[in-house]
């Protein structure tokens, strides 16, 4: 009896012993993977940043009746434009990198006027999902210097401003490294988007491309830039499978031209926009045009621009039902002066349109504007 007893004692122990290290080695399983979880998330984490700006402006307009030589609309107002950027970063851990940017616009009742997440795989280029803006088209719509605003800011817009406006929201879009050959540096960027046209502002809404008559987009942008200051690109976008119509084909090519203080440039553009295949249906006119601009660089606070567009609005054909529209032109005109002190630029553009509204004779409109910005990065 006495030997059972010692024998089951020295059992006893040796299971509590084996208990304790199975329980030691849990204990090190469950340390190792919650280090390892930690781990995994500080490799997903991305370092986010805000930053604005807010400018206070007044404007000055007047219209004048191009037949009659009439006064028409015009006015002065003082606005206020905001704009908030959130952007963030990190680093994956293959050496990719991985970006976000979104702007909020109170101009647009606070909502998206730009988001972007783009994918930097190094020399192999980069990767953009735009959901608004940002694709490679839309990024060369108008490339002549500036010195803030478009030329056409203050025109109502311009023809030019539409192209890759179609392949803009919702779209994917790679973009080449800049490869170096012979003192040149060559670049490119492909652009798709599945419902070209349409506006894209929730993520993951699909559109109703049978109600809209909208077709799939693509765009494709070439840069070639010297090491002499000359830099030349071109792009073209296609839109396609839009029903009861024929592609769209927007075209564009620019030259730009800088030597020390002054830089100049000179853009060409034409827009097709394809042709209804119904009689009683009758088709978007086409656009062409040409932008120039040069922009003189005073010292680092004081920059002078002046730019023109001379665009055509091209003749529609008749239908069945409506008589043939013919062509009209538009002419602006613009002359920009900055100065930039610290966080703060103001800034004065004067702008002349002439047939503002690209309308007939009898009914063209031209205007000027007095556009004054003060405003302050934050």
């Amino acid at each position: 009896m006495e030997e059972f007893l010692q024998e089951l004692s020295k059992r006893v122990l040796f299971m509590n012993k084996q208990k304790g290290e199975n329980m030691n080695n849990l204990k090190k399983i469950g340390l190792t993977a919650l280090a390892g979880s930690l781990v995994a998330v500080s490799a997903n984490a991305i370092e986010m940043s805000v930053s604005g700006a807010t400018s206070v402006s007044y404007t000055s307009s007047s219209t004048a009746t191009a037949a009659a030589g009439a006064q028409g609309p015009g006015g002065q107002a003082i606005g206020v434009d905001t704009t908030i950027m959130f952007n963030g970063s990190g680093e994956l851990e293959n050496g990719f990198t991985v970006s976000t940017y979104a702007a909020l616009d109170d101009g647009r009742a606070n909502t998206l006027s730009s988001s972007q997440l783009t994918l930097g795989m190094g020399s192999l280029g980069t990767v953009v999902f735009a959901q608004q803006f940002g694709s490679a088209a839309n990024g060369i719509d108008d490339m002549t210097p500036r010195v803030k605003e478009e030329m056409w800011d203050q025109a109502g817009g311009s023809a030019l401003q539409n192209f890759g406006r179609s392949t803009a929201e919702g779209a994917v879009t790679y973009k080449s490294p800049s490869v170096d050959v012979a003192g040149l540096s060559l670049s490119f960027g492909v652009d798709y988007d599945p419902a070209a046209g349409n506006a894209s502002d929730d993520h993951d809404a699909a559109t109703d491309k049978t109600a809209g008559g909208a077709g799939s987009g693509t765009g494709v942008v070439v840069k070639i830039a010297s090491d002499l200051g000359l830099t030349v690109g071109a792009g073209r976008e296609v839109i396609s499978g839009q029903g009861k119509r024929s592609d769209k084909e927007n075209l564009t090519a620019y030259a730009l031209y800088t030597m020390g203080p002054i830089s100049v440039g000179y853009q060409a553009y034409y827009l097709d926009n394809g042709t209804a295949a119904p009689l009683h249906a009758a088709s978007a006119p086409d656009y062409d045009g040409e932008a120039m601009s040069v922009v003189f660089n005073v010292n680092d606070n004081l920059s002078i621009g002046y730019g023109e567009v001379k665009e055509t609005k091209g003749t529609v054909a008749g239908t069945l039902d409506a008589a043939t529209t013919p062509s009209t032109d538009r002419d602006i005109s613009s002359l920009t002066a900055a100065y930039s002190t610290g966080g703060m630029a103001l800034t004065i553009q004067q702008t002349e349109t002439d047939n503002y509204a690209l309308a007939a004779a009898a009914s063209a409109r031209n205007t000027e504007s007095t556009h004054i910005t003060l405003a302050f990065a934050f």
